[in-house]
């Protein structure tokens, strides 16, 4: 189940290929500076003091082998204090601080941009740090053999826009992937569309799905990887449901359907991805240890020892520790009236602690079996008002709509998606993978959308 909705406007990540001087899609688009084209970038290396104590030196993870955190830099944040606020020593904010200092002036990060904290998962040390500069330059750090490396890179840039269509077999998922999605696009599918329909069990086969994302390319190494579905359809019971990407008046990129309704709600539908639902909310359920009939206040979701759990909405760390029958849990604060639990976990992520400002997605612990617990499983309750709510049947709220200029710009975004959609898979016996290029309409909308 794919989280963390991006904060990255779609608009302006075609535009760092739209508006570039060459005139094919499939190469990267943006130039980069001038300060930045050169191969000799400034590189940085100081050697992290808490390393030595902490056994091995951490070597830089993949994405999905660390656990990362996407914050969101609020007016008046400093470099320092967010690490600090991760729970770092002082000597470890240092040397980072030093390390990046060298490569960037850090004092100048700014509000709304977003800084990727990746710790290691079993230490929870920290073992590399990004900083969106702008569309065309990162400063990325990175732990290596117990000295933090600094320096400045190319943003990766969209070098392609694909679109993939296809019909259902046995499951969504696997034929998803079958005809070419990415794994981890299949699990923003049930994010995007969790709300109107359960892929896992709505689905049927012969049911047709279509999808546009996007490519980025490194212009480092030359690698490409996806990045954010554009655009996705999916037709199943008689209906078809359509989810297009744009940025709202708040700067997050959200879901809508054609009309410009946000899909969903500003709350996750699960906080992880389960194997099934072993208990729901009830007013006398039997205890499965204590024998006797009792209020069932949450649901609980089978699910592997490890995996991850995140908060199904922003908000504010209320609780973090052990609670007794609970095991560890967190609690979590969101937008009034409502609040969420998250128990029985292995242990909690890194840097969650009473105060902390959590996103919605963002992974804050894993499940586990503590506390008065029979199995490996999540039990999650949520409040509103103070009260426990179903949260399989609650009503929860919705983005607000796209009005004014954003409507506007969101208009031309969505007939050039839909017209992609609509080109794709006309023979969906067979898997479609399309490569698309930009058309000058889009590109001139575009531009004059955001003068």
């Amino acid at each position: 189940m794919q989280r963390l909705p991006g904060k990255t406007s779609v608009v302006r990540a075609l535009l760092a290929c739209l508006l570039a001087s060459c005139p094919v899609w499939i190469i990267a688009g943006s130039p980069v500076p001038e300060t930045l084209a050169s191969s000799e970038l400034r590189t940085s290396m100081l050697t992290a003091p808490a390393a030595a104590a902490r056994g091995p030196a951490a070597t830089p993870l993949p994405a999905d082998d660390g656990v990362q955190i996407r914050h969101l830099i609020a007016p008046g944040e400093t470099f320092s204090a967010i690490l600090a606020g991760q729970g770092l020593p002082a000597a470890e904010v240092q040397a980072w601080q030093q390390a990046a200092a060298s490569a960037y002036d850090v004092d100048a990060i700014q509000p709304r941009h977003v800084l990727l904290l990746t710790f290691t998962p079993d230490q929870g040390q920290l073992c590399a740090c990004e900083y969106e500069i702008d569309k065309y330059a990162l400063l990325s750090m990175r732990l290596v053999h117990g000295q933090i490396q600094a320096r400045l890179k190319a943003m990766p840039q969209l070098a392609a826009v694909r679109g993939v269509a296809g019909r259902v077999e046995s499951s969504l998922a696997t034929s998803a992937t079958a005809a070419g999605i990415p794994a981890r696009m299949v699990s923003e599918l049930a994010d995007v569309f969790g709300w109107d329909v359960d892929l896992q069990t709505d689905v049927r086969p012969g049911d047709q799905f279509r999808l546009v994302y996007a490519e980025l390319r490194d212009e480092e190494s030359g690698t490409a990887r996806p990045g954010d579905i554009l655009a996705a359809e999916i037709t199943s019971g008689g209906r078809t449901l359509t989810a297009i990407r744009f940025e709202n008046e708040n700067g997050d990129s959200e879901y809508y359907d054609p009309d410009g309704h946000a899909l969903g709600s500003r709350f996750l539908k699960y906080p992880l991805d389960f194997v099934n639902i072993t208990s729901r909310f009830s007013g006398a359920r039997m205890h499965p240890v204590l024998k006797r009939r009792a209020p069932h206040l949450g649901v609980d979701f089978a699910a592997p020892i490890g995996t991850p759990v995140h908060a199904v909405a922003n908000g504010i760390i209320t609780f973090a520790g052990y609670a007794k029958g609970y095991g560890n849990q967190v609690g979590i604060e969101h937008e009034t009236p409502y609040g969420s639990s998250y128990s029985h976990l292995t242990r909690i992520a890194h840097g969650v602690r009473i105060g902390v400002e959590v996103h919605k997605g963002q992974v804050i612990g894993y499940v586990g079996r503590s506390g008065m617990a029979t199995g490996p499983h999540l039990h999650f309750m949520l409040f509103r008002d103070g009260v426990y709510v179903n949260p399989l049947t609650v009503k929860l709220p919705t983005y607000e709509e796209l009005t004014g200029a954003r409507r506007a710009q969101f208009t031309v975004l969505r007939q050039e998606l839909l017209d992609r959609l609509a080109g794709l898979g006309r023979r969906l016996d067979l898997p479609s993978l399309s490569l698309f290029s930009p058309t000058d309409f889009l590109r001139s909308k575009l531009t004059s959308s955001l003068d």
